[in-house]
């Protein structure tokens, strides 16, 4: 995700940029179909052990935790995006300004409701924040999930039907795009529709129902080789796909991405995959992703005005150096002095150890 934004900066920037590249243009959204199924995986499991433990999901316990984890620092970039950045001109983002202040209430409302997917579907990309909108269709699959978990009687066959049901209206909408001589509101929705990824999440609630129950399927995904040609198959995807077809087929990647998941979640024991770096970046890992959107700008400004190598080794290496530093050491300190006091209060609200 860094990689494809830093490239994305560095081109609005006026630097040499490999946005262009199959690689670097679908890193960015394969990492935001890999959280998303990951995302759903993970959930769908705590569930399912919740249920089977107490016999119910508790629904209001469930929002509290979400909101806890979330909220807090999502208002936290929400305040630093809209009132506190645009204040400092090593943080402008010229491209991005005009549209900024143009559309500032109608996003600033829409950010608020914690809809910045609608807002980025309507308007540019709000500096600093806009990856968010990923959060946003993050929080509103949690509304609806623990629901329909608890009150399904066959949830995997619940599954199966929001999978079906979701492709089959996204479908319909670019059929409706083919036959209609109006674009001011197809766009809008067409966008909107292509960022709501909650079938992605809903392959990987199956994921986590076929570990829950120690599915016979599982005896395949498990095999490394099966493991090797899911990795090798994504690469292939990337690299052999029309640009016009990569968001069609993130069903593919979804699928792929979940295979990934597991095998390495059967794999917890070993040290390659379990240590205590890799449970830290975890840890920040929300940070991270909040966070890294503000630091590219910066970074790029700062080398703008106090740097001028003439080589694009050095140049890639200030500014990648310099942005996966200050991005670490931002949502280091963001956790630990800020996050974490509301993670805590998660345990008022736990039913089951989540982690």
């Amino acid at each position: 995700m860094i990689i494809t934004h830093v490239e994305l900066f560095k081109g609005n920037f006026g630097f040499t940029s490999y946005w262009s590249n199959p690689f670097f243009f679908s890193l960015g959204s394969l990492a935001v179909y890999f959280f998303f199924v990951l995302s759903g995986f993970l959930i769908t499991y705590l569930l399912l052990i919740e249920k089977e433990k107490f016999g119910k999901i508790e629904i209001r316990k469930f929002y509290f935790r979400r909101i806890l984890r979330i909220w807090p620092l999502y208002y936290l970039i929400l305040i630093i995006g809209f009132f506190v950045l645009p204040q400092f001109n090593l943080f402008k983002i010229g491209y991005l300004e005009d549209s900024f202040y143009q559309n500032f209430s109608f996003n600033l409302l829409l950010y608020l409701l914690i809809l910045p997917n609608v807002a980025f579907s309507l308007f540019p990309s709000v500096p600093y924040i806009g990856q968010a909108w990923s959060i946003g269709v993050e929080e509103q699959f949690y509304i609806i999930w623990p629901l329909l978990l608890s009150k399904s009687k066959s949830i995997i066959k619940t599954m199966l039907i929001i999978i079906f049901v979701l492709v089959f209206f996204k479908i319909l909408v670019l059929l409706l795009g083919k036959f209609s001589a109006t674009t001011f509101w197809y766009e809008p929705l067409k966008l909107l529709v292509a960022m709501s990824k909650f079938e992605c999440m809903a392959i990987g609630g199956i994921g986590a129902y076929l570990l829950y129950t120690n599915n016979s399927l599982l005896r395949i995904i498990y095999m490394p080789l099966v493991f090797l040609v899911s990795i090798l198959v994504s690469i292939l995807l990337i690299y052999f796909t029309p640009d016009r077809l990569q968001d069609g087929i993130h069903l593919v990647y979804s699928i792929l991405f979940l295979q990934i998941i597991l095998f390495v979640a059967k794999q917890q024991s070993s040290s390659l995959f379990e240590n205590k770096l890799f449970n830290y970046l975890g840890k920040i890992s929300y940070g991270i992703y909040m966070y890294h959107f503000m630091v590219i700008p910066f970074c790029l400004n700062i080398y703008l005005k106090h740097f001028a190598f003439n080589s694009i080794v050095l140049e890639n290496l200030f500014i990648y150096g310099a942005t996966i530093l200050i991005t670490l050491l931002m949502s280091a300190i963001s956790y630990t002095f800020f996050e974490s006091r509301f993670i805590k209060l998660k345990s008022q609200y736990a039913r089951v150890k989540s982690g």
